[in-house]
């Protein structure tokens, strides 16, 4: 019996290989967001920078996913621009005027997006959409930022040549060394306010509390005095002194009479000046008053 060459083995090793790339093509394809089964319309966007964009890169419509890049490619004619192949939805139609622009995004990576213009005219698939630059928010900072990092040079160059001198100074060293000086002083006062609070304290808050204590017996014993029976005790003496002072005031008693009556005082001044004479007298005549002999002789007067 002859052998069925369409069912040899060159032949299906050949099949299933064919199949196999079909099969990763399709794969590579649905990865990239790619939708070989629904096909659209194709138009081409002229650019002069298509920066970080790639094919399959996804194309927008008011932030709706329309369409993918399918090609990019030199325009030969004019060097100065980039042709990109997309492919949109055939449900879209977009009208004369509109603008087809790149976005990049700050992690990297680029998309485009189409801005319908307000037109009832329409583009035929296959004509050019003008297209446009948009540096995105990497861009943005970008621009923003060289600027003033181109600003900042000088004055960093600046700032790194003081800090240089600054450091080649002898008079920092001598500062260090005065810092580490000080700073060994602050840790032998830290020690020291350490033994302090740890020993010094200690024992006068021990001496405060024994005063605490001591006050508060003392108020304890205060509050035991019969202060109303010392007031009243008080209160009856100062009557008392005020009536005696009455009494001497009005001359009554025998302070009173010695406060108020001057006979007293007049005898008394008398007799001291009698006593003040008899005895000037008897210092200057003492015979007359002592007599002594040795043989009992009395002298005549």
């Amino acid at each position: 019996m002859k052998k069925n060459k369409f069912f040899s083995k060159e032949f299906t090793i050949g099949a299933i290989g064919i199949v196999a790339l079909l099969l990763v093509y399709f794969l590579i394809n649905f990865f990239k967001g790619i939708d070989l089964f629904k096909m659209g319309e194709t138009y081409y966007v002229k650019f002069n920078n298509v920066n970080q964009l790639v094919n399959s890169s996804p194309v927008f419509l008011n932030g709706f996913k329309a369409g993918n890049v399918r090609n990019i490619y030199c325009d030969y004619a004019n060097m100065k621009d980039v042709i990109v192949e997309i492919e949109i939805d055939k449900q879209v139609r977009i009208p004369i005027g509109s603008t087809a622009k790149i976005s990049t995004h700050m992690l990297g990576g680029a998309d485009m997006s189409i801005t319908l213009a307000d037109n009832d005219n329409y583009i035929a698939p296959g004509d050019t959409i003008n297209g446009i630059h948009d540096p995105g928010i990497a861009g943005e900072a970008s621009e923003k930022i060289m600027p003033a990092l181109d600003n900042m040079l000088p004055k960093a160059d600046s700032i790194l040549t003081s800090l240089n001198t600054l450091l080649a100074n002898p008079a920092l060293v001598a500062s260090i060394e005065n810092i580490g000086s000080l700073t060994n002083k602050l840790n032998k006062t830290t020690q020291e306010l350490n033994n302090l609070l740890a020993n010094d304290i200690p024992q006068i808050t021990g001496r405060m509390i024994q005063i605490e204590d001591d006050v508060l017996a003392m108020s304890s014993q205060l509050k035991e005095v019969d202060y109303k029976r010392i007031i009243a005790t008080l209160d009856s003496t100062i009557t008392d002194l005020s009536s005696i002072a009455s009494a001497i005031e009005s001359g009554k008693g025998t302070m009173g009479l010695l406060l108020k009556d001057t006979t007293l005082y007049n005898n008394l001044n008398r007799t001291t000046e009698a006593a003040t004479a008899l005895l000037n007298n008897l210092r200057e005549n003492p015979k007359r008053y002592v007599h002594f002999s040795l043989f009992g002789k009395k002298e005549k007067q």
